[in-house]
């Protein structure tokens, strides 16, 4: 049978392992480069379908998290057999969120017609649909293109 010295050695033992891979996990934490999980959603070359891609965002980038994200969606999927949300050459001319309202200006390269690339009211639809699924407490999206209502 076990003394209680054994018992007391044993409890000792666990405690300081259990106290080292706290240690290490927290430091390892601190150390990693933090990252954010988005998730976008972009419209298939098959009709009615879309393809759901996972990037690591980092976090508090410069421009802020809401225009990286917006940047990087606009940028495309890294995905075969996908289409553009809107034509190619699109930037985010303002974006900023108040009392749960963004409101996002897109230049005018959006107007232009492209091969790949899905009806804009679609577009919008979908961008709008990445913006909910991404950031909370953000209700409303106001989309204007080149500071005009892209559409009512």
């Amino acid at each position: 049978m076990k003394t209680k010295k054994d018992i007391r050695y044993a409890r000792t033992f666990l405690f300081g392992f259990a106290f080292f891979i706290f240690s290490l996990s927290l430091l390892l934490f601190l150390l990693s480069n933090h990252k954010n999980r988005r998730i976008f959603i972009f419209p298939s070359v098959d009709e009615g379908r879309y393809v759901v891609e996972y990037r690591y965002l980092p976090m508090n980038p410069v421009q802020g998290n809401i225009h990286l994200f917006l940047d990087e969606l606009l940028l495309g999927s890294g995905v075969e057999r996908t289409k553009l949300l809107f034509a190619r050459g699109t930037k985010v001319n303002t974006c900023f969120v108040r009392k749960g309202t963004m409101y996002l200006d897109l230049s005018g390269e959006l107007l232009e017609p492209s091969i790949g690339v899905i009806e804009i009211k679609d577009g919008i639809n979908l961008l709008k649909k990445n913006i909910h699924k991404n950031f909370f407490g953000i209700w409303n999206i106001e989309v204007f293109v080149d500071g005009k209502a892209a559409y009512k």
